[in-house]
């Protein structure tokens, strides 16, 4: 999310304010303990960005109008990791799976449109 806001909105964030906004969007619903965003588009909101959100299937690409977000499973790790993906391109991962030579394969992915 901290990603595209900072595409759309020109904001950069630093640790810092990215602790503030989990601090925020946890108190608010948007996002469980374990940063599993909830709502998006809620966060989106926040920062003035108005979308829809659909769940599509890995193989989906966004139109040019849309922009996505992929959730990836890591081999041998519990639970799901989101990063900035178009088409088959890593715009950002906070991770560096793929640097970091960690083997993770796309599962579905969240299509946002801009209102």
């Amino acid at each position: 999310m901290h990603y595209y806001t900072s595409v759309f909105k020109n904001i950069e964030f630093y640790a810092f304010g990215i602790n503030v906004a989990y601090r925020r969007f946890l108190g608010l619903g948007y996002i469980k303990s374990n940063c599993f965003i909830k709502d998006p588009c809620m966060i989106l909101n926040y920062y003035g960005i108005r979308t829809s959100v659909r769940y599509e299937s890995f193989g989906y690409f966004a139109a040019a109008n849309e922009f996505e977000i992929s959730e990836v499973k890591i081999a041998g790790v519990n639970g799901t990791h989101f990063i900035a993906t178009k088409e088959k391109e890593i715009l950002y991962d906070s991770l560096d799976l793929k640097l970091n030579g960690k083997i993770f394969k796309v599962t579905s992915k969240r299509i946002f449109k801009h209102r």
